[in-house]
């Protein structure tokens, strides 16, 4: 998923530099949320974000990112898209955003790492987790943030080592179903 959001953001920005050209650009505006990435307001674009719309959708998070020093890219694109819709108006009634994290397991670093407690990620892979800060910020701006019960239970992980702004939920697929029947759409990473 990684390579795939680094080759989609490579092209988006080649295409961006054939349709605009550099004086024309609109520069870069920093994410409201700390460690998300900066988003560009396009003038005219299609399909631009609606301060009438809600917004509703949950990311299914299962990837881990490459290295422990690097947030999740699940996260950091809820993150990102929070912050990019909040920046061009959309008020935080209008956007309902939700992330289920699980699997999968195994001995390597894992996406429910990246929810682990700061104590926790630090004694397992010896560096701070990245991915708190923007945990906390989900989290304060009305995000619900869900694990997988039954992953935790299978993989044998405490939910006391799990950052505090995380909610043990009873199971992904059945989160992800009760989600999308409540007109929620599904973002997978």
């Amino acid at each position: 998923m990684k390579r795939f959001a680094v080759v989609v953001l490579g092209m988006a920005s080649a295409f961006a530099s054939l349709a605009l050209p550099a004086a024309d650009s609109p520069a870069p505006v920093p994410a409201m949320i700390s460690g998300a990435l900066p988003y560009v307001p396009i003038h005219g674009a299609a399909a631009a974000p609606d301060r009438s719309r809600t917004y509703k959708v949950i990311f299914n998070v299962t990837h881990a990112p490459a290295r422990p020093d690097q947030p999740v890219d699940g996260i950091l694109f809820a993150a990102t898209d929070l912050s990019a819709l909040r920046g061009q108006g959309v008020p935080g009634s209008n956007t309902k955003f939700a992330m289920i994290v699980h699997g999968p397991g195994g001995g390597g670093l894992g996406a429910v790492d990246g929810i682990l407690s700061n104590a926790s990620y630090r004694a397992k892979f010896g560096v701070d987790n990245p991915n708190l800060t923007m945990l906390a910020a989900l989290k304060q701006a009305g995000v619900e943030i869900m694990v997988c019960g039954q992953f935790l239970g299978a993989m044998k992980i405490d939910p006391t080592t799990l950052s505090p702004d995380v909610t043990v939920a009873s199971e992904a697929f059945l989160t992800l179903i009760t989600y999308q029947n409540n007109g929620y759409a599904v973002l997978e990473f």
